[in-house]
């Protein structure tokens, strides 16, 4: 039944009620696959770290691998620098990089001369595959490649570097991570931010203007706050993978994570990874469920946290 609009009530047409089983059988698909592939995969992921892989007996035993794991510093996939990479590459992509890809989306909106070619340009890393895309940038850091020839033109001298590409090389591989996740940086959201701009009631930039704001005093003044809560959620969703960002590890070395390039990101994917194509009685799935929880025990008072300190950064302004 429904409420007219003068408050009586009447009951549904034939074509509403036959249009009923489509409604309920397009609402069933997402929800079943949140059931499926959130709900349970997690509810077991959490049942599996209290469980012992071989007698399936309650057990503390995986959260102690972990703390061991974490205070040993002599392991090729130590915890703490793990993270601390992970780290690295996140701060790099969104505190450095993301800043200047708003301004740019800001720029391009405003229909500068040659935006067209730009929003182009701007598209085309996210629309190629994580795998085409790593490929490219492992063949052009590759050694006797015209990167590494420019890059000697201006001093650089690495021979092991310059032997076996960038890479490929310990002192320069997590380095060139680093630069890489700076690029995709400057592009990441763009199209969102695009979207955010646009919502801008036009009445109010045109009042800036009235009150002598140029081009910069009405993005700081203006667009920015009425924008802030659309870049302020895509700051704090990213601030989910803040401890496991992976840049891609695990397809530049061939899930290898050398040299000395292993993330969070990377590590709980492999063991993932390795576990799956084991042929063992046991499949240890104990431990690395019992690292995820102590990553999203770490992980999300930091989100609670940078939500507060974005929402004090700007002022939201409603629109």
């Amino acid at each position: 039944m429904k409420l007219t609009k003068k408050g009586q009530i009447s009951r549904y047409s034939r074509a509403d009620r036959n249009s009923f089983p489509f409604v309920y059988i397009l609402i069933a698909l997402p929800v079943l696959q949140f059931l499926v592939f959130w709900v349970y995969v997690n509810a077991n992921s959490f049942a599996l770290a209290f469980t012992n892989d071989t007698t399936h007996a309650f057990t503390l035993e995986n959260f102690q691998n972990v703390w061991a794991n974490v205070t040993s510093f002599g392991d090729k996939f130590n915890i703490p620098t793990m993270m601390l990479r992970s780290l690295i590459l996140w701060a790099t992509s969104n505190i450095l990089a993301f800043p200047l890809g708003i301004l740019s989306t800001y720029v391009l909106y405003k229909r500068v001369i040659g935006h067209y070619a730009f929003r182009i340009i701007y598209m085309v890393p996210g629309l190629v595959g994580a795998v085409v895309w790593t490929t490219m940038i492992a063949n052009i850091c590759s050694a006797n490649n015209s990167l590494l020839f420019i890059l000697q033109k201006f001093g650089f001298d690495n021979q092991d570097a310059i032997r076996m590409g960038l890479l490929s090389c310990k002192e320069t591989a997590f380095p060139t991570l680093v630069i890489m996740a700076f690029v995709t940086g400057c592009v990441g959201g763009s199209v969102i931010a695009t979207g955010a701009f646009t919502k801008v009631p036009p009445e109010l930039v045109d009042a800036a203007k009235i009150d002598g704001l140029d081009f910069w005093g009405t993005f700081f003044h203006v667009s920015l706050p009425c924008s802030w809560p659309t870049i302020s959620t895509l700051l704090t969703l990213s601030l989910c993978s803040i401890f496991v960002a992976d840049g891609n590890v695990f397809l530049y070395t061939s899930g290898t994570g050398e040299p000395a390039m292993a993330t969070m990101g990377f590590y709980l994917y492999k063991l993932a990874v390795d576990i799956s194509q084991s042929t063992a009685t046991v499949l240890p799935y104990g431990y690395p469920a019992a690292l995820g929880i102590c990553i999203s025990l770490v992980t999300v008072p930091v989100v609670l946290l940078g939500r507060a300190l974005l929402n004090r950064i700007v002022p939201t302004t409603k629109v």
